[in-house]
This record gives C-alpha cells, structure tokens and sequence, in this order.
C-alpha cells in the first residue's frame, strides 16, 4: 500500500519545499533520546547494533548513534529529507520508502521511529508499518517508538496559532504558523509558510492535513498483534512538550 504518510511527506511544505528549514524549525536536541536508546542497547548486549532510522528525518538522531558506534541505515518517504540526511550520515545507506511496505532483510538489530507513525491515520496503515518493522528485525530485537499521546494531544489543540520565524541561508526569512484543532481523535492542522527573500519576494504556501495520536493501550495491543513485548512506555524523552510517548519493545523470539 501506499500509507497517508507517504503522500503526506511528497506533499507538506515541511517535508519538501520547505526541507531545508527543518532544523532551524524543530530544535528539540536529539540528544536525550539518542542517549535513551543507547543505553538500552548497551543494557541489551548491542554495542555494535545495526539500526533502521524508520522516518529519518533530516539523520540528526542517525547522525548521534553513529558517532556511538553503530552501523545505522537512513529510510524516508521524503527524497527531501532524505537527502539532507545522506549528506550529514555519509556511508548510511538510504532508502526511499514507505513505512507501511519496505523490502529490506531481517538484518536489523534496533528500529528506531519518532513521530512519523501518527501520520498513519487508519487502523490497516498503522498496523502494516508495526508489521514492517517486525520483518526487519532480527528475534530479540528492539523497537524504539516516539508517539504522540492522545490525552495530552487533545489538550494542546486549542486553535491557537503558533508562529516560527526563522532566518535561512542568504537572509531569506521563512515564517511557519500552525494552529491544531481536535475532532473525533485527530489533529486537524492548518499550516502556512511565508519566505520572504532580501529582494523583496513573498511566496506563501498553505498546507492542511491531520494526524492520529496514540493512547498507551492501543500502542500495547498493536505492538503485540505485530510479534512485539512491549518493554517500557514513558513520557515522551527530549521533548519540549508534554504529548509524546517514548516505546521500548522487543520483538518476540
């Protein structure tokens, strides 16, 4: 299948147009979950651990196991992003792909995925990226999840806009408004960009979509129809705002 978070990464300026703002507009440290997973890997026996970034990003975390040691592997369904990531983690291999169907070996020790999962908005999307990640893993290895939670979600999609502005290479400005509403367990979001370039140019790009958070039970019991245990469920680990939660599951033997 091709997911709603395949399509949404070819199309939401944030993911495209826009890939090379990424970083300046998300600037939560990747270090405290890049530490979080590898001391769960070193608990485990897995210093040398080959990992799947799954929804890679811009590779910052990629980039942070690497210089622990790891062998990492880069996969996005933005060409975007995933470029951008290529370039920080030289030597990674790089997959376009969606989450919900990729063909890659069961030569994985670790699968790691921020974020990306609550772009899946059906039950069949999200249990086919879940099943993905499974066939990649070796038995006994680990899945790292970061999702939103939907209790706290709900709470901070208020209708408020929530405005960026950021300054990009050769003094090109680019403000990012969000503003987050909730209806029947989604985030409605409307998003907007405006550059503006020092010679006076103004494009504005508006991009609508919606997301499904998580709650802890369901997290557990499509882990489990997958072939996961589910190990540890906390408070989400380096972020800036009280929604996520960080997963640790292992795949079952």
């Amino acid at each position: 299948m091709t997911s709603r978070s395949a399509r949404v990464s070819a199309e939401r300026p944030f993911y495209d147009l826009h890939a090379d703002a990424y970083d300046a507009l998300v600037t939560d440290s990747p270090e405290p979950w890049v530490e979080a997973v590898h001391a769960r890997l070193a608990a485990a026996g897995c210093h040398r651990a080959r990992v799947l970034d799954a929804g890679c990003g811009t590779g910052r975390h990629a980039r942070g196991l690497l210089d622990r040691g790891y062998h990492v592997e880069l996969l996005d369904a933005s060409p975007r992003l995933l470029g951008l990531a290529a370039r920080r983690c030289p030597g990674s291999p790089a997959h376009e792909a969606d989450l919900c169907g990729f063909g890659l070996a069961p030569r994985f020790d670790a699968v790691t995925c921020r974020g990306v999962l609550n772009d899946l908005v059906t039950d069949a999307e999200r249990d086919a990226a879940l099943a993905s990640f499974a066939r990649v893993l070796r038995p006994g290895g680990l899945l790292f999840l970061d999702v939103r939670e939907a209790g706290a979600s709900r709470v901070r999609a208020d209708g408020t806009q929530r405005r960026r502005t950021v300054t990009l290479d050769e003094g090109a400005t680019l403000s990012f408004v969000s503003r987050p509403r909730w209806r029947d367990g989604r985030l409605l979001v409307a998003e907007t960009y405006e550059l503006s370039t020092p010679d006076g140019r103004v494009s504005v790009h508006d991009y609508d979509f919606e997301m499904r958070p998580w709650t802890a039970d369901e997290v557990r019991e499509r882990a489990t129809v997958a072939g996961f245990d589910v190990r540890e469920m906390l408070p989400g680990v380096g972020r800036s705002t009280p929604d996520r939660l960080f997963v640790v599951a292992a795949r079952s033997q």
